[in-house]
């Protein structure tokens, strides 16, 4: 997979907190995501918010779907 094609995941926080990877699996990008919201999200349109309103993901490469499967 070259560089254009990784999936980017973002991830920011309330308090300031960021942290941006890239990753050349889905399933390295789904453990990330998920480590830090929660395997079941809150889902906007663009991002997935954590069950307490604290984190925020947001993904390129892929879909939020993709990193979030499971529904709730």
């Amino acid at each position: 997979m070259n560089d254009q094609a990784r999936i980017r995941v973002r991830y920011s926080s309330v308090d300031g907190h960021n942290k941006t990877r890239k990753f050349d699996s889905i399933d390295a990008a789904r453990e990330f995501a998920q480590y830090w919201v929660g395997r079941h999200p809150e889902m906007g349109r663009t991002y997935a918010i954590s069950g307490d309103g604290i984190g925020k993901i947001e993904v390129t490469g892929t879909t939020l779907a993709t990193l979030f499967p499971e529904a709730v």
